[in-house]
């Protein structure tokens, strides 16, 4: 048996670069995944990818803006009704948004960025943690950022939404630890 044969794993971001790797990577370890993104067209392609790749999983895939509540609300509903249960979330799309200043950075850019780094993480926190805690269980990983830690010069919107996530991170813990439900944080540095 596999170590995560008959799991089922939630990836936003899942079309492209961590994503995408942590779903081989679980693919690997029979786990079933659910694929989140907003690339219709990535997102098909990594899915056929994984089912030719993997004998034994299964996959769906739910194209999904994660800044929108309801498209995340129904990403989670959706992986339940395929599968039953919610075992892992790894809450990983985010954008760096464009780099300016404090005082020029535009508004409406700086917004998009917390609403895709920061509300995305928090939909997807509100909506599969009550899955988890019915079923006792679940294992959720965040993607923080280096940036989030320690600043990035002309990236304000990017620092402040992934020291935030570490966070909410946090606050998720110490909530829902007593449900067997374990929420972490991975702080990546620079990824080429």
């Amino acid at each position: 048996m596999k170590q995560f044969e008959n799991s089922t794993v939630i990836i936003t971001g899942a079309a492209m670069g961590l994503g995408l790797a942590a779903a081989q990577e679980l693919a690997s370890r029979g786990a079933n995944l659910a694929l989140v993104d907003y690339n219709k067209e990535a997102l098909e392609k990594a899915s056929k990818d994984l089912s030719a790749n993997y004998n034994g999983i299964k996959v769906i895939t739910i194209v999904t803006d994660v800044s929108d509540e309801a498209a995340v609300k129904n990403y989670a509903n959706e992986t339940v009704k395929a599968f039953g249960r919610i075992d892992g979330l790894y809450n990983n799309a985010g954008i760096e948004g464009k780099q300016a200043g404090i005082t020029e950075y535009d508004v409406s850019v700086f917004k998009k960025v917390i609403d895709i780094n920061l509300m995305g993480v928090y939909y997807g926190l509100r909506y599969v943690l009550p899955v988890m805690q019915k079923q006792n269980y679940g294992r959720i990983l965040n993607v923080a950022s280096v940036g989030g830690i320690r600043g990035v010069l002309n990236q304000m919107p990017y620092v402040a939404s992934k020291h935030a996530v570490s966070g909410m991170t946090k606050n998720a813990a110490l909530e829902f630890g007593r449900y067997g439900i374990t929420t972490n944080a991975i702080a990546p540095g620079a990824i080429l």
